[in-house]
């Protein structure tokens, strides 16, 4: 493992001086050949690390270094191709020579022009960064490591169990469409290349020392089903969730658009469940507009589960779980005025080794009536108030965390083997809508929310080790300016004490925490951060400006915050609630970036949650 230059100019410290002016030592990770940006996701005791590298990046372009390029179904003649590529350049290319500022085109290309015969470019490969060894793909679905899906990685054990989900891995099959049976006199339809994704929108899948291992669900009709898998304790207990079962009311609508005419059925049924199934980001969007969530016609019944991993590779589903429902009864609400069914689900996002887990559900109150005004034809709505809500899954029983009555909405993210319980809750702050993070006490049944950088700050968190610690991020305000950005923080709930994980690096910081996404029991965080480093181009190489120096831009990277003996926070002579420090200041592209982790954040969770 290779220390960063803040870690170097601490080391003198470190040994001349019984207190050290930072409370955190910055580590970096071994470089990785296969992303130019990678992102915190888990990280075990023994310090072994998995980080998220990203491909696809939304609105820029694509990060993924030497992408594995198939021309084999590419148009050639396409008037993009042919604008912007010499012919020389396209005749290598068709032999599979290009240069970097070529494959950079291509993948570019093909990110924006999706269509069947196109090769599929992912948003993200998991890499394991394990102690004392050189970074690996560590592969869920994309076992031939064409990097054409998506892939992210939740938890890590202490055994090296790592879980998470993947979409469908693509490859090059045959396909002919359908003749149109209005023109007669039409030539036969041509047989063409395409790319086929798998059975299956979303699975679940734990990694061992055997390989890959995917959890089906129970119900796999129409489409394979789907399953997620966020947690694995260290009896390689998994928690997540699956689907159970689908409307007949939408087994014929499937029936009818997924024919087989103008596609390969498989990815229409993918394409078509994908849209169908809610994510926990896109139910928070709607309770922040609409204080409720809006019904539609659904697709899979999705319930929380545990997973049990055999000593052999084998997997077997340990329980399944219910859901809030209405009141909190774990029964549904019956339609009366002419209001909508609603559709319930539960998933589990952890579960802990003495086999507690913690998630989300649909509560609903049908005596509570939310009304919303439409803010293009300013038509009013009235609508029952349903949300997901922060859920305890123990002993086969169903039960809630954050009272509905105070809080729109919320989410229990994980739970330390003292069986406390963090997460966040949604309520109205001065007009707008903020998540505020809580600890929840099994045992006491006493849950707490306490203070953040400032009231009208969102903050969440991300994961608690077992003495009490949660890491997470939140919203800070920039000094003297009303810009908000994310900032990695870390809460000790012996202390009751809330700190910006950036004031804690010492005031020479050269990056800023933007994220905390994990914290092992040795207080060591894995940790996103923004810092300005050399651009590498499409094969990892450095791109040079026009003196030869190599371009510098903000970009993101997951780094190790490793905790110092006798450190102390140094003070940087800022005033208090001002934000901006040294490693504070974005630019241009800098801002850029931080988008882009927000979207991913983002893409993940609505991919998982």
């Amino acid at each position: 493992m290779k220390l960063s230059r803040i870690s170097l100019a601490l080391l003198p410290l470190l040994t001349a001086f019984s207190t050290v002016a930072a409370v955190y030592q910055v580590v970096e990770l071994e470089p990785n050949s296969v992303s130019k940006t990678t992102f915190a996701a888990a990280l075990n005791d023994q310090g072994d690390a998995v980080v998220i590298g990203q491909g696809l990046v939304s609105g820029r372009g694509v990060d993924f270094i030497n992408f594995p390029l198939d021309v084999a179904t590419i148009d050639f003649e396409n008037a993009s191709i042919t604008a912007t590529l010499t012919p020389a350049q396209i005749e290598d290319a068709k032999q599979g020579i290009y240069d970097a500022q070529v494959l950079n085109f291509f993948t570019l290309f093909l990110a924006r022009n999706i269509e069947l015969t196109n090769q599929k470019i992912g948003l993200s490969v998991n890499i394991l960064q394990a102690e004392n060894a050189l970074p690996a793909v560590l592969p869920l679905r994309d076992i031939n490591q064409l990097r054409s899906n998506d892939e992210f990685i939740y938890d890590l054990n202490e055994l090296g169990v790592a879980v998470g989900i993947a979409t469908p891995s693509y490859s090059k099959q045959a396909f002919t469409p359908a003749a149109d049976p209005n023109d007669e006199d039409a030539a036969p339809p041509e047989t063409l290349t395409i790319w086929q994704p798998e059975a299956g929108f979303q699975y679940g899948v734990a990694v061992d020392n055997n390989g890959p291992i995917t959890l089906l669900p129970p119900y796999t009709e129409f489409g394979g089903g789907f399953s997620r898998a966020f947690s694995v304790n260290n009896q390689n207990l998994i928690a997540g969730s699956g689907s159970v079962g689908l409307a007949d009311s939408v087994i014929t609508t499937l029936t009818t658009i997924c024919n087989g005419n103008s596609e390969p059925t498989v990815s229409c049924l993918n394409t078509e469940q994908q849209k169908r199934v809610y994510t926990f980001a896109g139910l928070e969007f709607l309770i922040k507009r609409d204080q409720t969530v809006r019904f539609f016609q659904n697709g899979y019944q999705e319930r929380a589960m545990l997973w049990q991993l055999q000593t052999d590779g084998g997997v077997s589903l340990s329980q399944t779980f219910g859901f809030l429902g209405e009141k909190g009864n774990g029964g549904a609400y019956v339609p009366v005025n002419n209001f909508s069914e609603v559709f319930y689900y539960s998933t589990a996002n952890a579960v802990n080794d003495n086999g507690i887990a913690v998630g989300h559900s649909m509560y609903s109150d049908g005596e509570r009536i939310i009304r919303s005004r439409d803010e293009f034809t300013g038509q009013e709505f009235s609508r029952i108030y349903a949300a997901p809500h922060a859920t305890l899954y123990r002993n086969g029983e169903v039960s809630g965390i954050v009272d509905p009555a105070q809080w729109l909405a919320s989410n229990a993210v994980d739970i330390n083997n003292n069986n406390i319980v963090t997460g966040h809750a949604i309520k109205t702050v001065n007009g707008f809508r903020r998540d505020k993070f809580f600890y929840y006490d099994v045992a006491a049944d006493a849950i707490v929310f306490p203070k953040d950088f400032f009231a009208g700050s969102s903050s969440v968190p991300k994961a608690i080790n077992d003495m009490g610690q949660i890491v997470g991020n939140a919203e800070v305000i920039i000094g003297g300016t009303i810009t908000r950005r994310l900032h990695g923080f870390i809460y000790d709930i012996a202390s009751d004490t809330f700190r910006d994980l950036n004031s804690l690096l010492g005031c020479n910081a050269t990056l800023t925490v933007v994220d905390a996404s994990a914290i092992n029991n040795n207080g060591e965080i894995l940790a996103t951060v923004l810092q300005s480093l050399p651009l590498l181009d499409a094969k990892g190489e450095p791109l040079l400006d026009e003196s030869g120096n190599a371009v510098m831009v903000d970009q993101t990277k997951a780094v190790k915050l490793l905790p110092i003996a006798n450190g102390q926070a140094e003070d940087c002579n800022t005033e208090q609630n001002s934000y901006q420090r040294k490693a504070g200041g974005f630019g241009h592209i800098g801002l850029m970036l931080l988008a882009s982790f927000a979207w991913l954040l983002r893409r993940r969770r609505q991919s998982a949650e």
